[in-house]
């Protein structure tokens, strides 16, 4: 009798067990690491909404004669990692580049379309591609604050160009980066890797956002690279003009360094400060060595008030350079951070085809890449395939024919 028993019930548990792993595997919605997203590319276009104890109203730039509506873009993929990108498209903090002569992308323009067609990391068809099989969320840039701002500002007509009326830009590229990240926490459960980066203005996107990504997964083996951005500013723009962007609030303020006053450190020390908060997580940065729009950015901050001078930026070129070798140096004092600086002066990478083909410092990078996302080596980039600062050399470096 005991043994029937016994029997019975050895029975009935394996019943139960093969049903259970039967509606397991029946159910996509019962998988609990991967959400039930397409495959392929799909808008979203969010609502307002509360996060973080913020009331959020998620919006572009709100330019004169521009579409205010923000959306962003998700992909399915087949494996538990998830990419978050930040897009690009200039910055604006005047009058002069806001509104006369913007240098930025006012509204969201990107399509699932160009999507589908983009390179670099979004050619899922590139078996070179370590990210081909990875889930995506893009978070389009149209707020001219490199995705930091929480703030509307007021830029008045002082040269009476519209009557003299003010005209308020939205500065809110952070306020739309919590909508993500919400969106993001609701449908993502538990990835078992996460790579934020962000090309051009969205390299200073992932590097902000990527503090609240990790305290949100913080199981998550998360990475950050910062694709051609390396934050060379003069003082007038770093200690007054970027407050017009009312992003200070944004600072991740629980990792030691950020309680001291923005005016108190730059974009490089921020790079280790947080690398080494997380110490165990791997952060980066490419650039080419003489980068043409970081630099001709640099010359706008310079020459803010006079649009003639913009674009001749080979006065400053130079003194461009050296401060973007001070920035990687400094930066590269946290064990867990590297940077890849290439050839030329082509800007940005993460979406270019040029991401399978650059080698100018010597290493693949797509090889590099590889390194640091498979964690090959530890943190420490140590092991079968290193992960270590690589720089173009000497006469290598210098602009190629092309360049301005």
């Amino acid at each position: 009798m005991r043994h029937r028993g016994y029997l019975r019930m050895m029975i009935f548990v394996m019943l139960v067990l093969f049903i259970a792993s039967f509606s397991f595997a029946g159910n996509p919605k019962s998988k609990p690491f991967l959400p039930d997203i397409p495959r392929t590319w799909t808008e979203i276009t969010p609502e307002p909404t509360q996060f973080m104890g913020r009331s959020l109203s998620p919006t572009c730039s709100g330019a004169p004669e521009t579409n205010p509506t923000f959306k962003f873009f998700v992909k399915g993929g087949s494996v538990n990692n998830l990419v978050i990108f930040f897009d690009g498209g200039g910055a604006c903090w005047d009058t002069m580049n806001c509104i006369y002569y913007p240098t930025y992308y006012p509204e969201a323009n990107e399509t699932v379309e160009g999507l589908a067609q983009a390179g670099g990391i979004f050619d899922l068809d590139n078996p070179a591609n370590p990210f081909r099989d990875w889930h995506f969320v893009f978070i389009p840039y149209c707020t001219g604050d490199i995705h930091w701002g929480s703030a509307d500002k007021k830029y008045l007509d002082y040269l009476n160009n519209y009557g003299g009326i003010e005209f308020t830009i939205h500065h809110r590229g952070f306020d739309n980066f919590l909508v993500v990240l919400k969106w993001i926490t609701e449908n993502f459960k538990k990835p078992q890797k996460i790579f934020v980066t962000g090309s051009s203005a969205g390299s200073y996107g992932a590097l902000m956002g990527f503090p609240y990504i990790q305290e949100a997964y913080p199981k998550s083996m998360a990475s950050m690279l910062g694709d051609a951005g390396f934050g060379v500013v003069t003082d007038d723009f770093h200690n007054f003009q970027i407050y017009n962007w009312g992003f200070t609030q944004n600072l991740p303020i629980w990792i030691p360094g950020f309680e001291r006053p923005f005016s108190d450190y730059n974009i490089a020390e921020m790079y280790k400060m947080i690398g080494n908060y997380y110490s165990h997580r791997k952060i980066g940065q490419y650039t080419t060595a003489w980068d043409a729009t970081q630099a001709f950015f640099y010359n706008v901050m310079i020459n803010i008030s006079d649009p003639n001078k913009w674009s001749d930026f080979t006065s400053v070129w130079g003194d461009w350079h050296e401060k973007m070798l001070e920035h990687a140096g400094l930066a590269a004092q946290a064990p867990n951070y590297r940077y890849y600086i290439g050839a030329g002066c082509h800007h940005t990478i993460m979406g270019e085809n040029k991401f399978f083909d650059e080698d100018s410092a010597g290493v693949p990078f797509v090889d590099w890449i590889n390194a640091m996302v498979g964690n090959q080596g530890g943190t420490h980039g140590h092991g079968g395939i290193p992960w270590k600062n690589v720089e173009c050399i000497g006469v290598n470096c210098l602009p190629s024919e092309g360049c301005p």
